[in-house]
């Protein structure tokens, strides 16, 4: 459907690029988002896609057509932006309409439209208001109802729920992956927020500064991160991270003052390696079988708790079901799910691949 090859992206009086070598290709009918910190491009190469900013170099391919230079109005696709993007002036009605009047569709086929993307957002009851009148959810509903009219194979969203609140978010992503799935559009979706990526996309592409870290379904890069950043990147609360030491006759990795331990296979492997590792908040569980911590704080979260410890200078933390109550100052004890350890390159940040069931590791 979409093929992006090496598209790169300079900005005139800039030395660097804004967006640098990107290859990827987007399947008919897939929700595919590009996420990403702020700055890293995500937007620049989604702008790119709708013909909205110039091509440096590389080739943009919709159905197999390349389309660098081809007008947004000849791209056979929707977009929604983050500002709504509305004209105040005119009714819902109207503006859901505007594109298809300025395409001089008939008015019997604009009114048939009308009335399925209305009833499919919701706004059968607003059409006649003007968007002042409404909320920023239901004017979010406008933006995606006046893309759904458009009847393109391809819509495109450019951080469209960041400025509503964060239960209206939640429902509005259901909204949209359901509308999504309904039509069978292809979705290119830009955000900053992992969540919305991991819920939503059915793959996604993982972006900073410019530059592509990884791509693929949101489960395997959660579980299989390519580098340290996307690890630190997807994940909430993030990943812990920091220097290690292995420590070959004890089969463990030290870390900030206390040990890991390792399987003696994989022990050996590393042990010539300048490592660091990682592993996630929600793979440390509270064991009296485990490492002794001093708790720094608290937080409950309803059904569960974050724990933040300290390790050697930097703060861990330990994601675990329950309300617990624990002081700061207390010491508890934290066992680590060894078989989900991340490790990385320090030198290149590049993920070291551990095969547990094998007991291998492949660098």
């Amino acid at each position: 459907m979409i093929t992006l090859h090496q598209v790169c992206k300079t900005y005139e009086n800039s030395d660097q690029k804004a967006v640098k070598d990107v290859s990827v290709h987007i399947k008919q009918g897939e929700f595919f988002v590009l996420v990403g910190p702020s700055g890293c491009g995500k937007s620049t190469l989604l702008r790119m896609i709708a013909g909205l900013e110039e091509i440096t170099s590389g080739d943009l391919l919709i159905n197999n057509i390349v389309s660098n230079h081809l007008q947004p109005k000849d791209r056979q696709l929707s977009m929604v932006f983050q500002n709504y993007a509305l004209y105040p002036h005119l009714s819902v009605e109207e503006n859901i309409l505007f594109g298809l009047k300025v395409r001089k569709i008939p008015k019997a086929e604009r009114q048939k439209r009308l009335v399925e993307a209305a009833e499919m957002v919701g706004l059968i009851d607003y059409l006649k208001v003007k968007p002042r009148e409404l909320s920023g959810g239901q004017r979010q509903r406008v933006a995606l109802a006046r893309a759904i009219v458009s009847q393109a194979p391809i819509c495109l969203m450019d951080e469209p729920l960041s400025n509503l609140d964060a239960k209206l978010r939640a429902q509005m992503r259901v909204e949209i992956r359901e509308i999504q799935q309904r039509l069978g559009i292809t979705m290119i979706y830009v955000t900053h927020d992992q969540i919305e990526a991991m819920t939503m996309g059915d793959r996604m592409m993982v972006l900073n500064k410019g530059e592509i870290q990884q791509v693929g379904t949101p489960l395997d890069i959660y579980n299989n991160p390519s580098n340290e950043f996307v690890a630190s990147f997807i994940g909430s609360p993030s990943m812990n991270i920091a220097d290690c030491e292995i420590d070959r006759a004890q089969k463990t990795a030290d870390v900030g003052g206390f040990s890991i331990p390792l399987d003696g296979q994989i022990s050996n492997r590393l042990q010539n390696m300048d490592i660091r590792i990682g592993i996630r908040p929600e793979h440390i569980r509270v064991s009296e079988q485990g490492q002794p911590v001093t708790v720094q704080s608290i937080e409950v979260l309803g059904n569960e708790s974050i724990i933040n410890f300290s390790v050697g200078n930097q703060t861990w933390s330990a994601k675990v079901p329950g309300q617990l109550k624990y002081k700061r100052g207390e010491i508890i004890y934290l066992q680590f799910q060894t078989d989900k350890l991340q490790f990385f390159n320090k030198s290149t940040n590049e993920a070291v691949l551990v095969d547990y069931d094998r007991k291998v590791v492949a660098i």
